[in-house]
């Protein structure tokens, strides 16, 4: 069974134990008479206090597999990418041909010659802000070739040329925060998966909101950002003359 047939699944048990505790509940209501005994009344805020928990808990569990489908729907999404990197910088030209332009950067600062046009399914720019360079998006044919032209990035270094995957917006988001929170060079992208260098040089991959949630709580202050104590001196004594 599949995350939204579970999910489906849930939301109709719940709804039918949250009509039939209602029913009840309101059945009792009208059995009360205004001369209700203590015993009565005690009882229906019981049943209501424990109805009320019930809620509250049904609630919570279906936020969480709420996220869970988001996830999973997020995680298709960025499968669907995993072809495609996002070339960040590039001049627009109005006659220029942009698998043409890019072919050329692989080949002169990447080295790599290799790569042809049919080793490319789409070239072309990503939105529709002109005030600066929009990102190229370049979709490869194969994951082998996008993978390599991912390696060799760090060869753009002082070209203001860079390379980024496509991440959706959800993991965007995450990055962002988290470039933030951690610092920008302690936070990376790698496989679709939001790479964190955490305390003592751990790494942590995160791919929602809520494991970035769960590793602010476990670090809210970034190693960075802890300044380093500084040592004392120890105090001399000076020894009476004798």
């Amino acid at each position: 069974m599949d995350l939204y047939s579970k999910l489906s699944n849930c939301v109709e048990d719940l709804s039918a134990t949250f009509a039939a505790r209602m029913s009840q509940y309101e059945e009792d209501l009208k059995n009360a008479s205004g001369e209700a005994s203590h015993k009565t009344v005690a009882s229906l805020a019981k049943d209501f206090i424990d109805f009320k928990s019930l809620v509250w808990k049904a609630l919570s569990s279906l936020k969480s597999q709420m996220e869970w489908l988001v996830v999973g729907l997020d995680r298709h999404e960025m499968a669907s990418r995993g072809k495609v990197l996002l070339l960040h910088g590039l001049s627009e030209g109005k006659d220029a041909d942009p698998g043409a332009v890019f072919l050329g950067i692989l080949s002169e600062r990447l080295k790599m010659k290799e790569v042809t046009l049919k080793d490319i399914t789409a070239c072309h720019r990503l939105g529709s802000n002109l005030s600066k360079p929009r990102p190229l998006l370049v979709r490869f044919e194969s994951r082998i070739v996008r993978n390599e032209v991912w390696r060799n990035k760090t060869k753009l270094k002082g070209s203001g040329l860079s390379f980024s995957e496509f991440l959706t917006k959800p993991r965007h988001e995450v990055f962002m925060n988290a470039r933030k929170h951690f610092g920008i060079h302690k936070c990376w992208t790698s496989e679709g998966k939001i790479v964190i260098q955490v305390t003592g040089g751990m790494r942590r991959k995160i791919e929602s909101a809520s494991e970035y949630r769960e590793l602010v709580a476990q670090f809210p202050v970034p190693e960075s950002s802890v300044a380093p104590s500084k040592s004392v001196p120890e105090k001399r004594t000076r020894k009476p003359a004798k």
